[in-house]
């Protein structure tokens, strides 16, 4: 993705994951939209903030996630992806490792586990196969009648981009149309709707989308993956490292101080800037 592929914040929509993120921090709206994926009631949803970052170790390979989040009984990562780069099977299974390792206090026991679910709204189909919804799980191979693992993993896609949704709820259905780029048909793509029009209204929301695709611009004017504007993985702590040993500490500080207000956890914050933590715990 080139320079002036970055859309305007005045067209960013759903499938855009800074707005994704940001909306579904909405206890209301993402319980809506988790309980219409999994058919289950969520329980007291506790975000472990969105865009999580995550660092199994210091020379483990880094994550960031959409949507990250916790309720009773289960641990959930959802991730707006709107391009196919064929790692997507494998990402899943790397997100569900991390995420059971930020989540397992040391001492636990394995039965501690919570139920993990990996969700990837697409809008393609991941698989080539037609189907609008991919849920995977464990099983046996030498067996007729499958014997399910049992492991309390579960990876779904949705591909939202199908043509035979008549197997889905009609809620589910209208939010594939609301992605696909359709007006809001249903009270919950209305609410949707109406909370990206408030979101994209705060001046401090804009602030924030401009000095994120400006830092992420810098550092493909250095010459760094193009894979930096997405945010995920590692590609914001290399950008900012290399933008530090130009000069840019200054600007580090300002990027560190916008993302705490916004309420991400200095760890994370240190770990998109590349700012030590002491450094990011003395600007709070």
């Amino acid at each position: 993705m080139q320079e002036n592929q970055f859309k305007k914040w005045e067209d960013l929509d759903i499938t855009d994951d800074f707005i994704f993120s940001r909306v579904m921090r909405n206890k209301k709206l993402c319980r809506t939209l988790l309980e219409m994926i999994l058919k289950v009631k969520i329980g007291k949803i506790k975000f472990l903030t969105s865009h999580h970052a995550i660092r199994v170790e210091p020379n483990a390979k880094g994550i960031i996630m959409d949507v990250y989040l916790k309720d009773e009984n289960r641990v959930i990562n959802v991730e707006m992806q709107t391009s196919n780069q064929g790692d997507l099977a494998r990402r899943a299974r790397y997100y569900q490792a991390a995420a059971d390792i930020d989540t397992t206090p040391k001492g636990s026991e394995y039965e501690d586990l919570k139920q993990n679910y990996v969700i990837f709204i697409c809008t393609f189909d991941p698989f080539h196969k037609g189907k609008p919804f991919y849920t995977f799980q464990n099983l046996c191979l030498e067996h007729g009648e499958p014997i399910y693992l049992d492991d309390g993993t579960t990876k779904i896609f949705l591909n939202t981009n199908s043509k035979d949704l008549g197997n889905l709820d009609l809620e589910l259905r209208l939010f594939y149309d609301y992605v696909k780029g359709n007006n809001a048909q249903s009270d919950f793509t209305q609410e949707l709707d109406s909370s990206i029009s408030r979101l994209k209204e705060e001046k401090e929301e804009r602030k924030m989308y401009l000095t994120y695709t400006s830092r992420m611009m810098e550092c493909r004017r250095d010459g760094y993956e193009e894979g930096l504007f997405t945010g995920r993985e590692e590609g914001i702590s290399i950008g900012l490292e290399q933008g530090l040993e130009r000069g840019a500490y200054q600007k580090a500080l300002e990027t560190a101080k916008l993302l705490l207000n916004y309420g991400d956890s200095p760890e994370k914050v240190a770990i998109c800037t590349n700012l030590p933590l002491d450094v990011v715990q003395g600007l709070l």
